[in-house]
């Protein structure tokens, strides 16, 4: 013994050192005491806590915490909890604050408190420690609290107990059964790897199998599913969680009341040979109308789902197909392979590297912005109308079809889209060869049947509109011949007068600019409506011009002439277009086709200028009446000589000199629909001057339009053409009192 003296005594030390750690770990110091002077446990610790004991009117349970994990543990039966609301839990013990202190209750206190038969008790173990144990009683009346027997505030096994009132919160997170701590994980599918999902809703059985990155309705034999409606059946299931866990351990019985014994809905998924993940949709939630109770077969629990992920499930075939003709987004495409699309009818083939596009074979130019925007016009044609299968051959689907294939990044397989023929009621196409044919409108032609003109830039003409010297627009019956002079520009035809400087200014700049909305087709078809065409626009300009990069003005010429004809309306708004000598038929915005189509008369010649105005009299027509007023110095009176309000006479004269035309209609003499047998106000407007005496008429007809369009025919004298003033203008007029 004594050879081992000194080896037992180290031992003895350390033994005891040990055990003193241990003991220190698990008691509160009284600087911990000190500083949770207000909190009803002052020698909590949740970082230690390792078990709670629940009694509970529905059982007996324990949370219990091992390895940083926590269970739950009814009897002898152990399941993973929510260690969310474990620590809910936690948070709330820690924190909690009493709003007053009962004291020691005796007998009949607990009796009025409802804690002589608690229906709820708690104990918080710290390893051999309880650092809390309450009791939970009734409600404080007209309070939102609820009374608790609190033991074990400093810690101890023993420790006197006291009354104390807490919010009504803390006594609802502790007044539930075992299941609401339980895990409420369901399964973890990643939707990206099934390949078969199956779903039977009370008589109705639905179908979905996935090949090649595409889903398709195998039952009923609808054909491709729609890809959001997929997504949104399969979206949560990853990591999936329910709202909540209503029972464990549920027989037949347990599962008839919620309606899973037999289900409402059984959903299938499967991922290859490995074992499937079943759910059992059943009734509304006990309780929770927003939800709905659900089991995973084979568990035995009994959970509740939110409402919308169970509709998504339950969705009718109907609104799984898929209508559209290209499920892949334009960002996923890697490449693109059209049959006939290049240049001698070879296939033309797009492959992505970035953001650029690259094409085979090499000589095709590629704007990547129309490349994309025919891409997502593309995908996002759709159409409700199908035909029977059988029909496939009349419709031109046969085996020497033109076909579009497109492939994806990272998805295996394709999409392949077989165009068919059109006639007077559509075009006809189908997708991967399966037996659904789809109808679309005639105009889905120019997005289905294109080559490599549809992707070239969409820059056609490079000049400059200093260089612009004239302009022959023909509209229908209108025919407009514009000069420039050093004075701007001007009309020589149907009339001579200034033209509008901002008008022809812009639809200058944009024929030097030219640049199409999208590229249709080589070739012109009768529908295009280009062999009559509705406008043609022929541009003259002159001068140095810019280099071009392309365009038809690659070589620049010292005299340029574009022609532009205008045809038939295009889908989607704007028209159909061509340029004398380019390479094929394109479409215009709308904006740019209504500023050619337009007159192209100086809206101005409608203004009564107010400078030198001597003279002006209004005469209108219903209530026949006359205003005319005079100036006088720097006054102004009416005919009789009676002064005038000035106010009102300025805001008169500055919305008639301010206000041009807001359009001109037509050369010519006017219809008798525009109203100017019976003019609703004739202005007439008397200047004197350095320039002599003259008199200047503008005579207002009819109203035409409605809301914000609405407004008056006007003509002026010596100019042959009908123009319009908005209505608030002539309501001005009209208002009118001296």
């Amino acid at each position: 013994m004594k050879r081992y003296r000194g080896q037992l005594v180290l031992a003895a030390m350390i033994a005891g050192f040990t055990a003193f750690t241990l003991w220190d770990r698990h008691r509160a110091t009284t600087g911990d005491i000190d500083s949770r002077r207000r909190n009803v446990w002052r020698a909590f610790h949740r970082e230690r806590v390792d078990r709670i004991e629940v009694t509970h009117a529905s059982g007996r349970y324990e949370l219990v915490r091992r390895a940083q994990a926590w269970s739950v543990r009814v009897g002898t039966v152990v399941r993973p909890a929510d260690a969310v609301e474990v620590e809910r839990v936690l948070s709330e013990i820690e924190g909690a604050e009493a709003s007053r202190t009962l004291g020691t209750l005796d007998g009949d206190a607990r009796r009025r408190f409802g804690l002589e038969h608690a229906h709820t008790t708690v104990v918080v173990h710290e390893g051999p420690e309880v650092s809390a144990r309450f009791a939970l009683g009734g409600a404080v009346e007209r309070e939102d609290k609820v009374y608790v027997e609190a033991g074990a505030q400093e810690g101890g096994r023993d420790a006197a107990r006291v009354g104390v009132v807490l919010a009504r919160s803390f006594g609802e997170l502790f007044d539930r059964m075992a299941t609401a701590y339980r895990d409420r994980a369901v399964a973890d599918v990643d939707p990206g790897r099934l390949d078969r999902i199956s779903v039977t809703h009370e008589a109705r059985r639905i179908e979905l199998t996935r090949a090649g990155g595409v889903w398709r309705l195998t039952e009923p034999a609808l054909g491709r599913a729609s890809r959001g409606a997929v997504e949104a059946m399969t979206s949560q299931l990853r990591e999936l969680r329910a709202e909540r866990v209503v029972a464990d351990d549920a027989d037949a019985t347990a599962l008839r009341r919620y309606g899973l014994e037999p289900p409402l809905t059984r959903v299938e998924m499967r991922r290859g040979a490995i074992e499937p993940v079943v759910l059992r949709l059943g009734d509304p939630c006990p309780g929770h109308d927003g939800e709905v109770a659900a089991t995973r077969e084979g568990t035995g629990t009994v959970v509740c789902f939110p409402r919308s992920f169970v509709d998504a499930l339950r969705v009718p075939p109907e609104g799984l197909r898929d209508d559209h003709v290209l499920a892949a987004r334009t960002d996923e495409v890697s490449r693109v392979r059209i049959s006939g699309g290049a240049p001698g009818g070879a296939e033309l083939v797009l492959d992505r590297s970035g953001v650029n596009w690259a094409a085979t074979p090499r000589g095709v130019t590629i704007d990547p912005e129309a490349l994309e925007s025919w891409l997502t016009t593309l995908h996002d044609l759709s159409t409700e109308q199908r035909v029977a299968p059988d029909t496939r051959a009349a419709h031109g689907l046969g085996a020497d079809a033109r076909t579009i294939i497109v492939e994806r990044d990272g998805v295996d397989g394709h999409e392949r889209i077989v165009v068919g023929a059109a006639d007077a009621t559509g075009v006809y196409a189908s997708r991967d060869d399966e037996p659904v044919v789809l109808r679309f409108p005639p105009s889905a032609a120019e997005v289905l049947v294109v080559d490599a003109l549809r992707f070239r830039p969409r820059a056609l003409l490079h000049d400059t509109v200093d260089d612009l010297r004239a302009l022959l627009v023909d509209v229908g019956s209108m025919h407009e011949e514009i000069v420039r002079s050093e004075g701007g520009f001007r009309l020589s035809r149907p009339l001579a007068q200034r033209a509008d400087p901002a008008l022809v200014t812009d639809l200058g700049r944009q024929l030097a600019a030219l640049e199409v909305e999208r590229w249709v087709r080589t070739t012109a078809l009768p529908e295009h409506g280009l062999a009559a065409p509705r406008a043609r626009v022929v541009a003259r300009f002159e001068g140095a011009g810019v280099q071009g990069d392309g365009g038809v003005d690659a070589a620049v010429a010292p005299v340029r002439t574009y022609a532009l004809s205008l045809g038939a309306s295009a889908p989607g708004g704007g028209s159909y277009a061509a340029l004398d000598g380019g390479p094929g038929v394109f479409v215009l915005p709308r904006g740019f086709v209504d500023l050619i189509t337009q007159s192209h008369l100086d809206r101005s010649v409608a203004l009564v200028a107010r400078d030198e105005l001597t003279r002006l009299s209004l005469r209108f027509s219903s209530p026949a009446r006359v205003v005319t007023l005079v100036r006088d110095g720097e006054r102004w009176r009416t005919e009789a000589g009676a002064p005038a309000d000035e106010s009102r006479v300025d805001g008169l004269l500055g919305t008639l000199s301010a206000m041009g035309a807001v359009r001109a209609f037509a050369y010519g003499p006017p219809g008798p629909e525009m109203g100017f047998a019976v003019p609703t106000v004739v202005i007439e407007a008397s200047y004197g001057g350095d320039a002599g005496a003259r008199r200047e008429r503008v005579v207002v007809g009819a109203r035409y339009g409605s809301g914000e369009d609405a407004g008056y025919y006007l003509r002026r004298d010596g100019i042959d053409a009908t123009l319009a003033w908005p209505e608030p203008v002539i309501d001005a007029v009209r208002g009118f009192t001296p």
